[in-house]
């Protein structure tokens, strides 16, 4: 077993102390550099895995969460108040390099000569697979992020691969510029901006907002001049709250004479876009530079997805036949999600009845287990197309923008 981390919360689940080892855990994927302006950051990953009516449940506990590629084991103990003179604290030990299920490593190197899982639902970088919109999509992001354009959206429906395409593009900035993730929303604007100033490595001027977002744009404006950027990433942004998408807008203000001094990369589903559609956000709106969205793959994408995975888990023979391919793209409707689904399971039921090729029944029989219906091969729906009862695709969304800020 991996070593351990410990941290004590209180009733509202802000940290009221924390191990290094606990900070590195829940701060991931950023870089943590000033543990003690991150409590909001942490509240936020704390809040993503505890219950919030946790002080109703019994003295201990128990549940599990992903950090990365990890799995983290937590048991929250209730610390019983005998004086009464302190609100109620909880204990939280963050347990890693738990063992996965038993025979798990085993089975895939013996089938297939694999060392890990090629399907696994974490969202490696390292399997990011370039589709051609996937590469349209990245190329767009990493341009704007590059030329100090502001601010980025990319829309895309639940399994679409997004996480792991903003794993990757962190990835490939990390050298030119400093990434910062946003974890989730803030309760108020001085958290938001303590947030990213200690995420950066920066001393906080109290709860004044105005001289803390003067000094962050000095450290941007040092920065820049170094030809170094600051990136903002917000994953699952339909899920932020409106306070908190506004208070991007004042980072989205901060700038130079020719470019933007932070760049903000927004990711989330149609109730992103929903939000950012409403008057209150129309200052956000404004200032979107580009909009971009994710579909699903085709059939020969479909294919090479399946093979790059299987390439990079270290397979060493053919897995799956052309016919068995051909239903992966069926079944999925291009969905990396669902390919990723229907190919973990057929390798499982294909190891338990000792096969070594998996065909196009195999796969039929995961997809009647997994409830995925079947289409005509040759159709991959657009969910952002009026077809499916979307909202405005992201092309008309950004027009009617540009149609608010002529207005204004």
């Amino acid at each position: 077993m991996g070593s351990s981390g410990f941290l004590l919360i209180d009733a509202s689940f802000r940290p009221v102390y924390a191990d290094p080892e606990s900070i590195k855990i829940l701060g991931y994927p950023n870089n943590v550099s000033r543990p003690e302006a991150l409590d909001g950051i942490l509240t936020q990953k704390i809040l993503s895995f505890l219950p919030r009516n946790i002080a109703c449940t019994p003295i201990v506990f128990v549940t599990e969460f992903q950090s990365g590629r990890r799995r983290y084991h937590c048991r929250a103990f209730l610390l019983e108040n005998h004086w009464g003179a302190e609100e109620a604290r909880i204990a939280l030990l963050l347990e890693r390099g738990l063992p996965g299920p038993p025979g798990r490593a085993r089975k895939y190197r013996k089938f297939g000569g694999m060392y890990e899982d090629p399907f696994s639902f974490s969202p490696d970088p390292r399997y990011y697979y370039h589709s051609r919109v996937h590469h349209e999509v990245f190329s767009a992001l990493c341009a704007m992020v590059r030329e100090g354009r502001g601010i980025g959206v990319l829309f895309a429906q639940a399994g679409m691969g997004k996480t792991v395409l903003l794993n990757y593009l962190a990835e490939s900035l990390r050298t030119e510029s400093e990434i910062v993730v946003v974890p989730g929303c803030f309760d108020s604007r001085v958290e938001f901006i303590r947030a990213v100033m200690g995420l950066l490595g920066m001393e906080c001027a109290g709860n004044d907002v105005w001289e803390n977002l003067q000094n962050l744009k000095s450290r941007l404006l040092a920065n820049d001049q170094a030809g170094r950027r600051v990136t903002l990433i917000c994953d699952e942004a339909q899920e932020l709250n409106l306070d908190t998408l506004e208070n991007l807008c004042l980072f989205s203000q901060l700038e130079e004479s020719r470019h933007k001094l932070i760049q903000i990369v927004l990711a989330g589903r149609q109730g992103l876009m929903e939000k950012l559609g409403g008057v209150r956000l129309a200052p956000v709106s404004a200032g979107i530079n580009i909009s971009c969205r994710l579909a699903p793959l085709d059939e020969a994408e479909v294919r090479n997805y399946v093979l790059h995975r299987l390439r990079i888990a270290g397979c060493t023979r053919q897995m799956f036949s052309s016919e068995a391919l051909a239903s992966i793209a069926l079944y999925s409707r291009g969905i990396p999600l669902n390919i990723n689904m229907l190919c973990r399971h057929s390798l499982s039921l294909a190891a338990r009845a000792d096969l070594q090729l998996i065909d196009d029944r195999i796969v039929a029989d995961s997809a009647y287990d997994l409830v995925l219906r079947t289409q005509p091969s040759n159709v991959f729906h657009d969910p952002f197309s009026p077809a499916n009862g979307s909202p405005d695709p992201p092309e008309a969304f950004l027009n009617k923008r540009r149609n608010l800020k002529r207005i204004k």
